[in-house]
């Protein structure tokens, strides 16, 4: 299954999370952790995150680790490492959920 998610469209007009359903809120929470860990961590190919496959949604069976990387046109690809899970974010870019460092010149 592959779920690919605009970020965008959990959040208000201010960049703030929007009221959501039981079901929204957990995937928000799934690809908030992932854009957080991705962003902090944007140098290295493939980042290991601090999730379960099974948390993207309930009453998943698979115990997979999700592991995650920054590609090009500003997405972030997510795949389980034991399933066929993945997906894509995109519009996470200047989100409270980007920790990268910026430069400014």
């Amino acid at each position: 299954m592959t779920l690919k998610v605009d970020l965008k469209q959990f959040l208000d007009e201010n960049g703030n999370e929007l009221a959501l359903t039981a079901q929204a809120r957990t995937v928000f929470n799934f690809i908030s952790k992932i854009v957080l860990a991705v962003t902090e961590q944007i140098a290295q190919p493939l980042v290991e995150i601090d999730l379960k496959c099974a948390t993207r949604a309930e009453n998943l069976n698979c115990e997979g680790s999700i592991e995650a990387s920054y590609q090009t046109q500003n997405l972030i690809h997510w795949q389980c490492d034991c399933c066929e899970a993945n997906g894509s974010i995109s519009n996470w870019k200047f989100s409270k959920w980007d920790k990268q460092l910026r430069v400014l010149h």
